[in-house]
């Protein structure tokens, strides 16, 4: 099992990542790049049962921050917070906690706003590539109300390997009641999936994991957001030995199911 930051730079360890991620990345205590990376350092042994309880294979590459496209037009990446390879399978992770329900299509990037050509042409990219996976051709037209970010994380796994699966984390509870729910992001990726034909051979997941903040949370827990002595602080916080998080209990939702 190798670990690596983006596409292909080897680390060692999740320690060693901190400092690639973007500056602005924990400069609040409350995103889910947290306790994702806690789940990654502290208690590797329960990722690892998920990882199997999706059915994935037991060895395999972690990719943090794994960028992708666009493959058409012009625009950003797409970054999965950790994309796992094992030969002809993938398994793209997008970790939730206190984030709100991202746009839909028809409102990205601003509600309202009517796509330009470019916007269109990097939209088709990412349904061409799922489309190869889903085995039939996709009018973008039909997307309007799906989320923009899970096409594109779904197109990341897809374009990574002939077999490939996208799960939420989702991290519970969270300390923000603007938080989208497990059902609405469940609700979600069923319209997406459900858009690409129900395929079998590519799996969507819901993984509610629930966890309560130990000591080396709650020191950094109360910091200001935006600031750059929060980011100092939690990415030190993260490369202490101490856990920052017990992770009590998960449960395993398959889309379609």
């Amino acid at each position: 099992m190798n670990l690596h930051f983006g596409t292909p730079n080897a680390i060692r360890s999740v320690a060693e990542a901190l400092p690639l991620y973007g500056e602005k990345e924990f400069e609040s205590p409350t995103r889910s790049t947290i306790p994702m990376l806690a789940l990654l350092k502290d208690d590797p042994a329960l990722f690892r049962k998920i990882v199997s309880q999706l059915g994935f294979p037991g060895d395999y590459d972690i990719f943090l921050e794994y960028t992708v496209g666009p493959f058409g037009g012009r625009g950003k990446a797409s970054h999965t917070d950790v994309m796992l390879a094992a030969g002809k399978d993938s398994l793209a992770i997008e970790a939730k906690w206190t984030e709100p329900m991202y746009p839909v299509v028809k409102d990205w990037p601003k509600k309202g706003e009517i796509k330009t050509p470019n916007q269109q042409a990097v939209l088709k990219g990412w349904l061409d590539v799922l489309a190869k996976r889903s085995g039939h051709s996709l009018n973008s037209g039909d997307f309007d109300g799906v989320v923009y970010q899970m096409i594109h994380r779904a197109a990341s796994a897809a374009f990574v390997s002939e077999r490939p699966r996208l799960a939420y984390f989702l991290f519970k509870p969270s300390p923000d009641p603007k938080s989208a729910t497990p059902e609405a992001i469940l609700g979600k990726l069923d319209a997406l999936w459900t858009l690409l034909g129900k395929p079998e051979g590519f799996p969507f997941y819901v993984v509610e994991i629930e966890i309560a903040p130990l000591e080396a949370y709650k020191a950094i827990q109360p910091l200001k957001k935006a600031d750059e002595a929060t980011a100092e602080a939690v990415a030190s916080a993260l490369q202490d030995s101490k856990p920052l998080f017990r992770f009590v209990g998960h449960t395993i939702h398959r889309v379609g199911q």
